[in-house]
């Protein structure tokens, strides 16, 4: 599904992310590793086509994702550091404008979704009284509520408690068997299943 062959990627005139080829069908997951400063977020942000890579190639379905950013755009989700959201609106009203950008598919089980995440109590709270931990899980929760084939993901569970990490961990489980992919920098382990899962290590570099 997707793929990178030969991949650079540069911050300014540095060279952060080298040579780099992987490849992540339906149901796997490919989790990157690496020491601050090698290059995770980087490599992420290219794979998501928010990055322009100094050379090699991304690939979604066999078709090179500049040739066609629109299908690439309609197939990802992605999430980053930042959660994207207006803290001047309501959790509530934060999901229904994603929705408006068709951000967010039709959920059949979108009450199931926000309960499991701890979220039904909050759905009328403004996201700039919410904890750092909870603006995260309502981010999961909006990911998860796209219902799109593509996650790449940025430390998605950093300061998600331990609850809110095992309620994510299922979705992964639900998105993998149901031949969804997953690219995701972590810091913090994923409870991923390990007959899945695959690990791409990133060394600082040196340039």
């Amino acid at each position: 599904m997707l793929s990178a062959r030969q991949l650079d990627v540069m911050r300014g005139s540095r060279t952060i992310v080298a040579g780099v080829n992987l490849c992540v069908d339906g149901g796997a997951a490919l989790l990157i590793h690496g020491a601050n400063g090698s290059g995770k977020s980087s490599l992420i942000a290219a794979l998501a086509g928010l990055l322009p890579p100094a050379a090699g190639k991304v690939s979604w379905r066999g078709v090179n994702v500049r040739d066609d950013p629109a299908r690439f755009r309609r197939d990802l989700a992605y999430l980053g550091h930042a959660d994207g959201f207006n803290g001047e609106l309501t959790v509530a009203e934060n999901l229904r404008f994603a929705a408006l950008l068709g951000a967010n598919a039709l959920h059949a089980n979108e009450r199931d979704v926000l309960e499991r995440a701890g979220l039904q109590p909050l759905m009328h709270a403004r996201l700039n009284r919410l904890s750092e931990g909870q603006r995260r899980r309502v981010a999961l929760a909006r990911l998860v509520l796209a219902a799109k084939p593509l996650w790449l993901l940025d430390e998605p569970t950093e300061a998600v408690d331990d609850a809110g990490a095992l309620w994510f961990a299922a979705c992964i489980d639900d998105h993998l068997r149901e031949g969804g992919a997953l690219v995701a920098t972590t810091h913090r382990p994923l409870a991923v299943d390990a007959a899945r899962a695959r690990h791409l290590h990133l060394e600082r570099s040196a340039a």
